[in-house]
């Protein structure tokens, strides 16, 4: 079956467009195939390639780092491995699991997020509070490139200055980092607990969503998909 944007697709090209403008619309898996009238299990795995289309896109903008964040096929990989560890939000985390930590930055008019797999909650509660204690020497300088740090198992943003000499700019930048989080804890609440492995997937697609909120995020994901089309195989 012919369909421009889904390779592979047993489905009908007006039908993968009713799927996307649900998606676009923030609607769960289980509204869109009550809605579009296709199974759940096969909303799941379009829903998950769309992510991933999004994250690679988000990725292909984001400025290089010195961060050493991990590169997007190793993080590609590890998104298809299992999903057995559940990261919890908005509840207490059992000490045992490590919580989900993620750095915010603002560049060329875009909100960008990075998971920092290395930073623990210690550390980023001390450079908040403007303390150089041992464990952070060697991630400090890291850490304070971002204009905010979230610790999703706490589900709290820590804000780490502006880095603007511009008081405009500053004050523009901490909104945006405000408005970002706001979006994705609002977002984030409704799965009631996210697994560890699909934490980045959901994060990325947070931050097109802000990113293209001015926007009709139904026509900008089109052309994305048309440029890039998914494929089942």
């Amino acid at each position: 079956m012919k369909n421009k944007f889904l390779k592979g697709a047993h489905l009908s090209e007006r039908k993968f467009k009713e799927i996307l403008k649900l998606f676009s619309e923030d609607l769960t898996a289980t509204q869109i195939a009550n809605i579009s009238g296709v199974s759940r299990v096969t909303i799941n795995s379009y829903l998950k390639k769309i992510r991933l289309q999004i994250v690679k896109y988000c990725e292909s903008l984001q400025p290089e780092t010195a961060s050493g964040a991990a590169s997007w096929p190793h993080r590609a990989n590890s998104l298809h491995q299992g999903y057995d560890t559940a990261v919890a939000v908005k509840t207490d985390v059992d000490r045992i699991i490590k919580p989900v930590i993620f750095g915010i930055y603002k560049q060329d008019n875009k909100v960008f997020t990075e998971i920092l797999p290395d930073v623990s909650r210690s550390m980023i509660q001390a450079i908040a509070r403007g303390r150089s204690v041992l464990e952070t020497v060697g991630s400090a300088e890291r850490i304070r490139r971002f204009n905010g740090v979230v610790d999703l198992g706490q589900y709290r943003l820590y804000h780490l200055g502006n880095h603007h000499h511009d008081v405009d700019a500053g004050k523009t930048t901490l909104d945006d980092v405000d408005g970002f989080w706001g979006l994705t804890k609002h977002r984030l609440a409704k799965f009631k607990g996210l697994n560890r492995n699909t934490a980045y997937l959901h994060l990325k697609e947070c931050e097109f969503r802000y990113n293209y909120r001015h926007e009709e995020l139904y026509t900008v994901l089109l052309n994305l998909l048309k440029t890039f089309p998914l494929n089942l195989s």
